[in-house]
């Protein structure tokens, strides 16, 4: 790899507000493999997101997601025409930064204040001086058009008649959404908490594990055999982080259970590979139906 060209990406890291320690991660010096020598930075954050460590990188071309580590990658590439906002939030010495996009939000937490307001910054004066993005021409066309910015869904409380009976059950069919926008479903146990939340247990390297890091917006859908009440529930989910949270799902969901033929532990429980991941899903918007009295 060029040497000089390596000297200018982490130049213009440093410029972006960028520190010795970001520099020095391995999304950092990912980049200077990816960009293209006539490709500049005009900003770049780097902080935790639910994934673990990851980078919003704006240049004069795009904008990419990178979430680099040993043996895997995962790069999102956007066109400014895809953005519907940015915007920045105090979170004490840290700054929150949150990129909306036509395709999906990303958020990073704990970001360099100073980073969060270069980033900011570049992305807006790209949207509102530049204007919107022609494919067929390759550039910016001269009128800029301002999109608004989306309102996140809010949480939801369960209602009375919903929770009753999510309570007397306890599988669920989980949908998520991956990268490419296919929806993806699978039969899941969860429990509800007493502030009502949902919250389930699943393992990194599965295909709903990895899709709720990719886009955290899923939909449960539960249903009892034998009757016609089912409840339709959509929410964002992300990984839990208290321990003692933790502690009591693992222990009330991975328990002896009946089946056809035997009594055993869960499915997920005789996945062998990779770290078992509880979920906490915050409903966005919840739906309970009774057919049998609807008909009646």
């Amino acid at each position: 790899m060029d040497e000089a060209h390596v000297k200018r990406i982490r130049s213009e890291l440093k410029a972006a507000g960028v520190g010795a320690i970001g520099i020095l991660t391995p999304e950092s010096r990912h980049l200077a493999g990816i960009l293209h020598p006539d490709e500049h930075i005009g900003g770049a954050v780097y902080g935790v997101y639910p994934g673990g460590l990851a980078w919003l990188v704006a240049t004069s071309h795009r904008i990419m997601f990178m979430d680099h580590k040993p043996l895997y990658t995962t790069t999102d590439e956007m066109t400014y025409d895809v953005i519907v906002g940015v915007q920045s939030t105090k979170a004490g010495p840290f700054d929150a930064v949150t990129l909306r996009t036509r395709v999906n939000n990303y958020m990073i937490r704990f970001v360099n204040p100073k980073c969060a307001h270069v980033f900011v910054d570049y992305i807006e004066t790209r949207r509102l001086e530049d204007g919107e993005y022609d494919h067929a021409s390759d550039h910016y066309t001269s009128e800029a058009i301002q999109w608004p910015l989306p309102t996140l869904p809010a949480f939801q409380p369960i209602g009375s008649d919903a929770l009753n009976f999510m309570k007397r059950q306890d599988l669920a069919v989980l949908s998520t959404i991956d990268r490419t926008g296919n929806v993806h479903g699978a039969a899941v146990y969860y429990m509800i908490s007493q502030d009502k939340f949902i919250y389930i247990l699943t393992k990194s390297s599965t295909s709903q594990g990895r899709n709720i890091l990719a886009h955290g917006q899923v939909a449960l859908t539960i249903f009892e055999p034998g009757t016609t009440q089912t409840v339709q529930l959509q929410g964002i989910a992300e990984p839990e982080t208290d321990g003692a949270t933790i502690i009591s799902v693992f222990t009330r969901i991975v328990k002896l259970r009946p089946y056809v033929d035997d009594v055993q532990l869960p499915p997920v429980t005789k996945l062998h590979e990779s770290d078992f991941v509880v979920v906490k899903i915050t409903p966005t918007l919840v739906s309970y139906h009774d057919y049998s009295e609807a008909e009646a």
